[in-house]
């Protein structure tokens, strides 16, 4: 009965957003590309650096490789184990992302100020038709929700925090609200359903870190 009104719930929520994004689509996103150019002009070389750190791209770097170094070199279970979520996350959200980016092909704001297009171009490959949902918005979605999930005491803070980070992308021009309240969404459900699933079961392959005590036996030890 209590796994019915969990799965009630969570259909609620999604009906629930899907609403919000359709009004934000019908009655908000155009009316905020254009107020935010003033914004944009002045603030624009902070925005930007904002954006920067809070790139996919970057992310996937950075965290790869410590994820990399902690079960390789360093054979450090325990942070292995922390990070493996995080990052599976990060890959499997940028991934969905360009997915759904390509099948409903949102025109960018800048095409909007300029040629006046604002709609959908479902299964496109340009970048002008890139904008939903915002990559930027789902990778510091998905580090928040991480850290929502590991520090539940100050979930709120992170969530807040992600959704204050990713408006940079709407101010520079780049995404409209609904975009960037999407990636925030997708971030948030996929860190937390990886993350609470390795909670319960831990990838196998991070025995590899475990010390070798049979090894340890059986060493010879040396001659003084």
């Amino acid at each position: 009965m209590r796994a019915l009104s969990n799965k009630l719930q969570m259909i609620a929520s999604v009906l629930l957003f899907v609403v919000i994004m359709t009004c934000c689509y019908l009655f908000i996103d155009d009316h905020l590309a254009f107020c935010t150019q003033d914004i944009r002009e002045s603030f624009y070389v902070p925005l930007r650096i904002v954006s920067i750190l809070t790139s996919p791209a970057l992310h996937l770097l950075v965290w790869t490789s410590l994820f990399l170094w902690a079960l390789l070199l360093k054979k450090a279970r325990n942070l292995s184990t922390a990070l493996y979520p995080m990052l599976a996350s990060l890959i499997l959200t940028n991934a969905l992302v360009r997915v759904v980016k390509v099948i409903l092909g949102r025109s960018r704001p800048d095409i909007f100020l300029t040629n006046g297009i604002y709609h959908l171009k479902l299964i496109s490959f340009q970048r002008v038709f890139s904008s939903l949902p915002s990559g930027h918005a789902a990778t510091i979605a998905v580090i928040m929700g991480f850290l929502a999930a590991r520090y539940p005491r100050y979930s709120l803070f992170y969530i807040c925090l992600s959704v204050i980070t990713s408006l940079c992308r709407v101010f520079i021009g780049a995404h409209y609200l609904s975009d960037v309240l999407v990636g925030n969404f997708l971030g948030f459900y996929i860190s937390w359903i990886l993350y609470y699933h390795f909670q319960v079961e831990n990838p196998s392959y991070l025995d590899y870190t475990k010390e070798d005590i049979l090894w340890k036996k059986r060493r010879i030890p040396s001659s003084s």
